[in-house]
Formats: structure tokens, C-alpha cells, sequence
């Protein structure tokens, strides 16, 4: 700021000086670039917890439909090695009213099929009987009508899903046979 003396005052000058405005300009510029590479690394960790918080907030309207309308209610995971590819990397929720484990024509879909987000892969959905001896993998998990994990035959579907994003950080999501869901880091 300069000062200058008017007619027996002394009156400032307010504002900047194109130089100092340049500076100002610039710095701010080497602060942004700077902090490009840090977002890009946040956001694919960013990404995999919301997805891994979406798929547990899905299951979780999973469950309060089953108890509400008193009905198992199935959830389908299409992991990244699943075939055919359109339907690889997401999952699907509906009401399986026979009990089949099997998504049939006219059976309530609760949550269409939902992709996971940009640079998030759904590595792996493992999900075994409750130890009874008898190994039987699928891809489906559920809850029944006390939302309790739902049985296929007679055990309880329980297990993991595995969440990688781009930068090889992964997380589980774990299905107890209580109905509960959590997220852990591996």
C-alpha cells in the first residue's frame, strides 16, 4: 500500500499492485498442482469404502424387508471374474419366494443390479455353510424372515466379500450368520 499526500491529507491507496497480484496468482497455482497426485491417490480409497458402505447399507434394507414383509431376501454378487462381463462387478438383491436360492421370473427384485464405482473391483464373493462339514461356495447370501442369515437347505449362508480398488488396497466385508454385516480392513 502506498501512502500519498492529497491537498494537506494523507490519503492510502487501497489495492493490489499487478505484481503482487501475479505473485499471489502463482503460488496458488504451485499449491494446486502440488496437490493433484495427493487427491488422485485419496480417491480410489475414497472409492472402495463407499462402496464398501454402500453394499452394507444394501444389505442392511435387506434385511429390514425381509422381517417387514416376512420373506427371504437374496443377495446375488457378480465378481470381477464372473461371466458373461455385463454383468461382472456388481450385485442384486430381490425376494426369493420359493426358497431356491434361484432369481425367478416374478420374484420382487428389492435393489436392481448395481455396478461398483469407478476403480473399485469386486475381487471375490465367497459365501460357505456354518461349518457343518459339508463345503457348498456360492456367490448369494441372504437373510430370512427373522433376519437371521437365510438358510440354504439346513445351514445357515455365511461368508466374505473382497473389495480391491486401483491401488491394490483391499476390504472384506464380512456376513455373520446373526445377519450382520461389517467391514474390515484385511
Amino acid at each position: 500500500m502506498k501512502t500519498v499526500l492529497r491537498r494537506g491529507y494523507l490519503c492510502r491507496k487501497l489495492g493490489f499492485t499487478t505484481i503482487e497480484l501475479i505473485v499471489t496468482v502463482g503460488v496458488m497455482a504451485a499449491l494446486a498442482a502440488a496437490s493433484v497426485p495427493i487427491f488422485r491417490n485419496f480417491s480410489p480409497s475414497y472409492n472402495s469404502k463407499h462402496a464398501a458402505r454402500n453394499i452394507v447399507s444394501q444389505m442392511q434394507l435387506a434385511r429390514v424387508h425381509a422381517i417387514r414383509n416376512r420373506v427371504t431376501a437374496v443377495a446375488v454378487f457378480y465378481p470381477k471374474t464372473f461371466m458373461p462381463a455385463d454383468q461382472a462387478n456388481s450385485f442384486l438383491i430381490y425376494e426369493d419366494a420359493d426358497n431356491d436360492w434361484i432369481q425367478d421370473p416374478g420374484e420382487t427384485v428389492i435393489l436392481s443390479r448395481t455396478k461398483m464405482p469407478a476403480k473399485v473391483n469386486l475381487q471375490s464373493a465367497t459365501f460357505t455353510d456354518n461349518g457343518s462339514g459339508e463345503l457348498t461356495q456360492t456367490t448369494s447370501c441372504g437373510f430370512d424372515s427373522q433376519g437371521i442369515a437365510a438358510r440354504n437347505g439346513a445351514v445357515y449362508v455365511i461368508g466374505d466379500l473382497k473389495l480391491q480398488n486401483d491401488n491394490n488396497q483391499e476390504r472384506t466385508i464380512t456376513f455373520h450368520a446373526s445377519g450382520k454385516t461389517k467391514i474390515s480392513l484385511p
